[in-house]
């Protein structure tokens, strides 16, 4: 039987390393047996079960679990990828570990991948209550803000341990890397309105700032060198390369963003909106590039920000939104760039979802069935079955042709 090829992508929701090809070795042509595919796409689905701390992988082209590894994740916070670049790795934390597994795909032959089974990568102690997260731009190092001791854990990705230990957190804080700095901001729910740009390397503060109170959820664009704190008035700008508060972006409609979420490389950012019924029917859209935002109303949608069940998902070059109706069985998919919303039909209100890399699949999750969904022509491809204690679920792909 010939290997098989298909085209897919990598699904990176936060933030993502930099992906450098070189070498390479012959396609050898498609498996006859994909036929009975409409559409086919390569990935690999991790189902996580947080009451027992375990993650079960499946290959999405049949739904087969392939083995189940111990993780936990923070609930809110979930998981992420970074480096090394021809291994990419997803990354996870909680109570005072850091796990690390390989995403699934080798990347060092050229113009395409090959698929394997996920690896665990790494273990790795933390500091307390590991919470919020980052990466660098480079994806070669990752970041963990912890609200037990008010620490940053800094993990080199290639060495597999923690390199550094920043003390100016906070309570509750933000772990956003922009190099070889950090910014730290002050506890959520302290008042205090102070954000610091942190040497890493020297465990110093370079600037203190002021930002507005409640500051929680971030986002950093690399080519403008500008970080994004959202705080309870507005989101404030943080110029990376003056260490200095560029301005402020005011919020236009009621209640605030708590989260904000982008693809590695992309201008744009998503908010998750927060109101005092717990519901919106917007999202706020953030261009970063041009620094300014918008509200992208969703009319009759009832959408959380309080997304602990994994009701959002954001492709990894940034491109595509998808998030769940919090009683409606609806699926909205959010093409950023021309603001183009589609619903799709979901398994269940308030479902967890997952997508690749450029939002043309997303994967919903309904008590213990997982079903894959062609986006643009809104039909189900297929579904399989996963741990009926599975919480969340994630997706890793890669950008290449994928020969098994």
């Amino acid at each position: 039987m010939k290997a098989r090829a298909t085209k897919v992508s990598i699904s990176l929701p936060l933030f993502a390393g930099l992906l450098f090809l070189f070498g390479g070795c012959s396609d050898n042509g498609t498996n006859p047996d994909d036929s009975h595919h409409e559409h086919d796409v390569e990935a690999w689905l991790w189902a996580f079960d947080d009451d027992n701390g375990t993650v079960t992988i499946h290959d999405t082209h049949d739904g087969v679990a392939e083995t189940t590894y111990t993780a936990s994740a923070f609930p809110m916070m979930h998981c992420f990828t970074a480096g090394p670049a021809m291994t990419p790795t997803l990354w996870m934390a909680k109570s005072s570990t850091a796990y690390g597994f390989t995403t699934g795909f080798d990347l060092s032959h050229g113009d395409h991948a090959h698929k394997e089974t996920p690896l665990p990568y790494a273990t790795i102690s933390t500091g307390v209550n590991p919470v919020h997260m980052g990466s660098s731009p480079s994806g070669d190092t990752i970041s963990f803000a912890n609200d037990g001791d008010q620490s940053v854990s800094i993990i080199d990705v290639a060495a597999k341990k923690v390199v550094a230990t920043v003390t100016h957190g906070s309570g509750h804080s933000s772990a956003l890397l922009t190099g070889e700095n950090l910014i730290t901001h002050a506890a959520t729910g302290s008042g205090d309105t102070w954000a610091k740009v942190i040497d890493i390397a020297k465990d110093s503060v370079l600037d203190s700032v002021t930002i507005g109170s409640g500051a929680h959820g971030d986002a950093y664009y690399e080519a403008g060198k500008k970080a994004f704190v959202a705080c309870a008035d507005g989101l404030y700008i943080i110029d990376a390369a003056t260490k200095s508060v560029e301005g402020s972006l005011a919020y236009t409609e009621p209640g605030r963003t708590n989260f904000l979420y982008h693809g590695h490389g992309g201008s744009h950012a998503v908010g998750l909106h927060k109101t005092e019924s717990g519901t919106s029917d917007k999202l706020l859209l953030l261009d970063m590039q041009n620094e300014s935002l918008e509200y992208l109303t969703i009319s009759g949608a009832s959408l959380t920000w309080n997304v602990m069940t994994g009701q959002f998902a954001l492709s990894s070059d940034g491109g595509v939104a998808v998030i769940s109706d919090n009683t409606a069985s609806k699926i909205y998919h959010i093409t950023l760039a021309t603001k183009t919303i589609t619903t799709l039909l979901a398994p269940a209100g308030g479902c967890a979802v997952a997508t690749n890399a450029d939002g043309t699949f997303v994967w919903a999750l309904n008590g213990n069935t997982v079903s894959m969904i062609h986006a643009e022509e809104n039909a189900v491809e297929h579904s399989f079955s996963v741990n009926s204690a599975t919480d969340w679920i994630y997706v890793t792909s890669v950008s290449l042709d994928v020969v098994h």
